[in-house]
């Protein structure tokens, strides 16, 4: 058995950032043996989604835990406080260990290979430095489990000369939210500005209902929309390679556009590294100091967006 400990993180975002590396650890040292998670929080609706999990175990008992450490081949362990199961693990000696740790002085005693967590560094690629150090190859991994499961998606899109996809929600709430209104006057002012035809494809959660009327009222009036609510991981990804430019949040489903390495402009109220992927195509925008995520400017999008698509 492949045996994952993943964070004590709830949100769809931190479980979408674990994607790349729990992929990477299937493929290339687990045998292709889907695996089995173990969380402290109920997240099994995320992983029931991929083909390469058998299951992820809901569950907070330390019994539970020591039962299927006595029973692995390999683990991976995403806790970088937790070190009672790596221990247990060597001295059982119950096959490889792959740690993700605070500092490295204990692990080289205890893992087959290991990475010292950074806060300000984008936690997908955190995960993934686990296995893999060099950059070019770590951006590869990032990106191949959201273009595998691309494969099984039946999503059918609008097509037109630009395709934009915007991310409006945000679970943290409000605080987060750049705002709908914001979002669409600034898709229309870029596909404006650079003289093309557009749709405009919006992806939200079931929670964001204010949002969600807003877009199905416009829509009634405005064809160059379309309206994507809860939809699978896969078709998300599906989404996000079909537009040529994502607009995003800082939230959740923005982290398929940012692993993909797909042209991203992300709206963040606050700097949070551990959050964003710097790459060739990335953008980050942030207020002013001291202000709220709705004074960023549409012109400063626009413009970085027209920069995006022109190069």
């Amino acid at each position: 058995m492949n045996l994952v400990l993943l964070r004590n993180r709830p949100h769809f975002g931190a479980q979408i950032t674990s994607l790349p590396v729990l992929y990477f650890f299937f493929l290339h040292h687990g045998k292709q043996v889907p695996l089995t998670l173990l969380s402290k929080s109920n997240v099994s609706w995320v992983y029931q989604q991929l083909p390469w999990i058998e299951e992820c175990i809901h569950s907070n008992s330390k019994i539970e835990e020591i039962k299927k450490l006595c029973s692995c081949d390999n683990l991976l362990n995403l806790r970088p406080s937790n070190r009672l199961p790596v221990m247990l693990h060597k001295i059982l000696g119950k096959g490889n260990l792959f740690d993700l740790v605070k500092n490295d002085s204990l692990a080289r005693l205890t893992s087959n290979t290991h990475n010292v967590l950074c806060t300000s560094e984008y936690r997908a690629s955190a995960y993934l430095k686990i296995f893999i150090k060099d950059e070019q190859a770590l951006l590869e991994h990032l990106s191949a489990p959201f273009f595998s499961l691309i494969k099984d998606s039946k999503l059918e899109t609008k097509k037109a000369e630009l395709n934009i996809l915007i991310m409006p929600g945000g679970g943290a709430g409000e605080i987060k939210k750049w705002g709908i209104e914001n979002f669409v006057s600034a898709s229309k002012s870029i596909a404006q500005s650079v003289n093309k035809s557009c749709h405009i494809n919006v992806l939200l959660g079931p929670d964001e209902k204010d949002e969600i009327v807003f877009v199905e009222k416009l829509i009634r009036s405005d064809n160059r929309f379309s309206l994507y609510i809860n939809i699978p991981i896969k078709d998300i990804a599906k989404l996000v390679d079909e537009c040529d430019l994502t607009i995003a949040n800082d939230c959740g489903p923005s982290h398929i556009a940012q692993c993909m390495q797909k042209p991203y402009i992300g709206l963040f109220r606050e700097p949070n590294t551990e959050w964003f992927l710097y790459h060739p195509k990335s953008i980050k925008i942030l207020p002013q100091e001291g202000q709220g995520i709705k004074t960023i400017q549409p012109q400063a999008v626009i413009d970085h967006a027209v920069t995006l698509l022109k190069s």
